[in-house]
Formats: structure tokens, C-alpha cells, sequence
């Protein structure tokens, strides 16, 4: 009972975030504060064992990079992924991570492509990751 309540909030969590990122390139805090107190909540309903928040590891490793890159991976994502670790297993969040980038590293390759062959510089052109994690957890939801 509790797992399914557990994807259903995530789910709605992800597409909130997903919409706000798409259309701001942002993601607000009380977004990140409210998906963050229902993922504490609902991991300690689980009663699982203190290794369920290793799936924070993957928001952590992203907001060290965020820093040291000065930016250039949004703090955003990193914070992003430290709420989804307390939803979703360490294995499951990886999966998300490297699946969504594999998915927007496609998508930026063919949209650099594209513009290049138009003549169009996008170099300095910033795409939201939070969006290319929808698919990526619709397909880990439906399997």
C-alpha cells in the first residue's frame, strides 16, 4: 500500500517538476521543500533501514559537480535527485539518472546537429533535464 502511494507521489513530484523546469529552466524551493517532507515521510513509513537514503548519493555526487563546474550541472537537478533518493532505492535512482542523461545527451546531440547544419550557433543554449526523466520513469513504472 505504502509503495504504491510512494510512486504516485513521486510521480506527481517528477511531473511538477518536470512542467517548472521545462518552462523556467528552474525548479522552486517550495517545490523541492514540499516533494522533500512527503519523500521524508513517506521513507520513514517504509521502515526500511537506514540504507534506503543511499539513494541520495546521486543528488549529493550532482551537487559537488554542480559546484566544482561552476553551474554548469544545475543545482536544481542535484537537489532533484537527493528528493527522489528518498523515494525511489539507490539502484532505481541511478537507473532514472543514467537513463535521462543517456536520453537528453540524444536529444542535445540531434538538436546541436540540426541547428549546425541551419547555421545557427547554440552553444551556450541551456535544456532542462528534469523533463527527460518522464519517459525514463514511465518505462520503469510500467515494466
Amino acid at each position: 500500500m505504502v509503495e504504491k502511494l510512494n510512486y504516485i507521489v513521486f510521480g506527481m513530484f517528477l511531473l511538477a517538476a518536470a512542467w517548472e523546469d521545462g518552462r523556467k529552466k528552474s525548479i522552486s524551493i517550495w517545490l523541492l521543500l514540499s516533494g522533500g517532507a512527503a519523500g521524508f515521510a513517506l521513507s520513514l513509513l517504509q521502515r526500511e533501514n537506514c540504507f534506503k537514503f543511499t539513494g541520495c548519493l546521486v543528488g549529493f555526487a550532482l551537487l559537488t559537480l554542480s559546484k566544482l563546474s561552476k553551474e554548469s550541472v544545475g543545482t536544481g537537478d542535484g537537489c532533484f535527485f537527493i528528493i527522489s533518493g528518498l523515494f525511489l532505492p539507490a539502484q532505481s535512482n541511478l537507473i532514472l539518472f543514467f537513463y535521462g542523461l543517456s536520453l537528453s545527451g540524444i536529444f542535445c546531440g540531434l538538436f546541436f546537429l540540426l541547428n549546425r547544419a541551419k547555421g545557427i550557433d547554440v552553444g551556450k543554449e541551456r535544456i532542462p533535464f528534469i523533463p527527460f526523466l518522464v519517459p525514463v520513469w514511465l518505462i520503469m513504472v510500467l515494466r
